[in-house]
């Protein structure tokens, strides 16, 4: 199959939605890359979420605290990887994105390995920040490699199809730490030639990383399509952009923010929650969780980018931001439910609509953000989405958790309490602000790029 020629050049009224299919790689080709890129998502989530379910084992060996662990979880991961975000998608704009991907997932598969051989909160912290590096190149390049690939009305599914493949790697993340947990619950060690001796948890991440780098030779078979409509904008575009769009940008970067700063929070704990107030094991907590991920993120994910297209496809364009609304407002619900469960079972009954709506969102966010920029401004207009959600979301979401349970309750039990907090505050304001953005999408009407 050959790779697609570029098109010329047409005045912004002639780029609507209904391109023709010639336009555009083959649908066959194109749903081929989602694939390989989703799995490459379902590695980075594996990677980074996989650190929830051992933060018990490594608290006790390496004597930290609740706060200690959500700066491990969220900001030694989260800030570097929104630092990293910026300069690698103005260079996804620039250079060739399918080989950005490739390098990025060599780095943070070995990085996420190297965690294994941490001994210290500072090693542990600083292996953290390297995933965080690798996996900034997903995050900026992937969204306008896809945009690439589907015109605007079919490009809402496959970016949700990648968000949700990416969320199950939570629940492959937990089965496999439940397949391990015999093993750390009674803390044998491993010996490894060169490694030396490694706990069960350093031994997980060892074996969680090393996979990532037989993918990163698979993903040299996706081809790097034309850019649609457009040639290099330089920053003043960017910025003029962003001044022009300011009413859609702001309030939804800002809305996602507060969503996400509770979503990645609440996924970082709740397996501490049934763990530590409903004295689950972790076996029990990783096969249940597990199962769960993979069942109910992909109907979330995938009902979230079906429900947008829907609504495109009867003219409402601000589809995408109205389904993100409507995720984010539900969630609170049984987000604000989560401490007052008298049960483990009863927990994860609240925890399953939760998940549900969590992960509704995260293909139309995305879609929102690829729709309102031009194609050759997508790398950077994704690349500072991606670094305000990482920056609050990744970085400060699982911290802000145990800072409430360590400053707020002074209980170590009462972190479901936190959880419940969070959601109260921040679903409602993130709802509203994500609100204004889409009542401003509507006000714009057609975009004249595809």
């Amino acid at each position: 199959m050959s790779a697609p020629t570029p098109r010329e050049e047409r005045p912004a009224a002639a780029a609507t939605a209904a391109e023709s299919a010639e336009s555009w790689p083959a649908p066959r080709y194109a749903w081929y890359v989602v694939g390989v890129l989703a799995v490459a998502n379902l590695l980075a989530s594996i990677d980074r979420t996989i650190l929830n379910l051992l933060i018990t084992p490594i608290k006790s060996d390496l004597a930290l605290s609740d706060t200690q662990m959500g700066l491990i979880a969220g900001a030694a991961f989260g800030i570097v990887h929104t630092l990293m975000i910026l300069p690698f998608g103005w260079r996804a704009d620039r250079a060739a994105r399918n080989r950005i991907i490739t390098l990025g997932i060599t780095f943070w598969s070995i990085l996420t390995a190297s965690c294994g051989l941490a001994r210290t909160f500072t090693q542990l912290f600083a292996a953290r920040m390297g995933v965080g590096i690798g996996e900034a190149t997903l995050a900026a390049s992937v969204a306008p490699l896809i945009s690439d690939y589907f015109p605007r009305l079919r490009r809402t599914l496959p970016l949700s199809v990648f968000s949700v493949v990416g969320a199950m790697g939570n629940g492959v993340a937990f089965l496999v730490g439940g397949a391990l947990s015999a093993i750390v619950a009674g803390g044998a060690s491993l010996n490894l030639p060169l490694l030396g001796e490694l706990r069960p948890w350093q031994t997980v991440f060892v074996a969680v990383g090393l996979p990532g780098l037989l993918w990163a030779l698979l993903t040299l078979t996706v081809r790097e399509p034309s850019r649609h409509r457009g040639e290099i904008v330089d920053n003043a575009g960017l910025i003029r952009l962003l001044r022009e769009r300011a009413n859609v940008i702001a309030p939804h970067f800002l809305g996602n923010c507060c969503f996400t700063i509770f979503a990645y929070g609440a996924g970082a704990w709740t397996p501490t929650v049934l763990m530590r107030v409903h004295g689950w094991s972790m076996q029990q907590v990783g096969y249940t969780l597990g199962l769960m991920y993979l069942f109910v993120v992909f109907a979330g994910g995938t009902l979230g980018g079906l429900v947008s297209q829907w609504m495109l496809s009867r003219g409402r364009q601000n589809a995408n931001l109205l389904t993100m609304c409507l995720g984010i407002t539900a969630a609170t619900v049984p987000g604000a439910l989560v401490g007052f469960m008298p049960s483990g079972w009863s927990t994860v009954a609240v925890l399953v609509p939760l998940t549900f709506l969590t992960i509704f969102p995260g293909g139309p966010s995305t879609a929102a953000m690829q729709e309102i920029a031009p194609s050759r401004l997508r790398g950077r207009i994704s690349a500072l989405y991606h670094a305000s959600t990482g920056l609050l979301g990744l970085s400060f979401g699982a911290l802000v958790i145990g800072l409430l349970t360590d400053h707020f309750f002074h209980d170590e039990h009462a972190v479901a309490k936190s959880i419940s907090l969070a959601a109260v505050i921040l679903c409602p304001l993130g709802a509203l602000l994500v609100f204004l953005a889409a009542r401003a999408r509507a006000a714009l009407g057609p975009l004249g790029h595809a």
